[in-house]
């Protein structure tokens, strides 16, 4: 049986409002993390999908141990999902505030950069800087809310303005490189030779201050998660919330 994604791949809950919409509506408190497949489980043929007194489905014989990087810890987490619960970051919309500050449609040219990451893989460099893949998509997150003034009674239409909030949750801090070796994890096929497990054959350890618990953390991942590449494009510093009336986003 074969798995839409591979270890390496980026996921997101099916639920990500990006996947609508190139900003956020509402709390960005709910929004999912992107996240990154550590490894992919296969099941058995002998795995229960189907509920026996409805018949309906009710778990995928395809499941991922996926990671995302949780600010609020300054940690890594992981947890496992079914394949029918995620979508590919490739369909998420993303949008850039200019140095203008106009809005730009950004998603064909932050996908193909995330792309040339994995074209190019990171090289290993022992004290070498590395960023986590994810972080390209999770700084340029924005909310937008409406600001409503009303006089006497009356919403003042001429003065309804956008608020656009940058939503940066989930961001990660940049690594120093410490260490590489290879994964060395058993059980990967069943008996009969099919694939159980799919695991990364390199993992590579990196090193981070972590702000809550005030020390240096480290830890091993596949070292697919990680790029070398990673650049970003100057920008004018805005502050934390924008009141402005932006032009709404061209389609293609």
């Amino acid at each position: 049986m074969k798995s839409k994604y591979s270890v390496g791949s980026i996921v997101t809950f099916k639920t990500h409002p990006l996947f609508e919409d190139y900003r956020i509506q509402g709390d960005g408190k709910y929004v999912p993390p992107i996240m990154m497949i550590k490894e992919v489980n296969i099941e058995s043929k002998k795995k229960r999908t189907h509920d026996e007194e409805t018949g309906e489905i009710i778990a995928d014989r395809i499941k991922y141990t996926c990671v995302y990087f949780d600010d609020d810890k300054s940690q890594f987490s992981e947890f496992i999902l079914y394949e029918s619960f995620l979508e590919t970051y490739e369909e998420l919309k993303i949008e850039r505030i200019t140095e203008l500050g106009e809005s730009k449609i950004d998603t064909e040219t932050i996908i193909e950069e995330i792309k040339g990451y994995f074209k190019s893989p990171l090289v290993y460099k022992f004290g070498g800087i590395a960023r986590f893949v994810t972080k390209k998509i999770e700084i340029y997150k924005k909310r937008s809310s409406k600001k409503i003034t009303e006089k006497k009674g009356e919403i003042e239409k001429d003065n309804i303005k956008s608020t656009i909030q940058y939503v940066v949750n989930y961001t990660s801090p940049d690594f120093v490189m410490c260490g590489l070796k290879n994964n060395e994890e058993k059980n990967l096929f069943y008996e009969n030779g099919k694939v159980k497990r799919q695991v990364s054959e390199t993992l590579l350890k990196v090193k981070w201050f972590n702000s809550i618990q005030k020390k240096f953390s480290e830890q091993y991942l596949p070292i697919e998660f990680f790029t070398d590449k990673m650049k970003f494009k100057p920008t004018i510093t805005f502050p934390e919330s924008l009141s402005i009336i932006p032009k709404p986003p061209e389609q293609n």
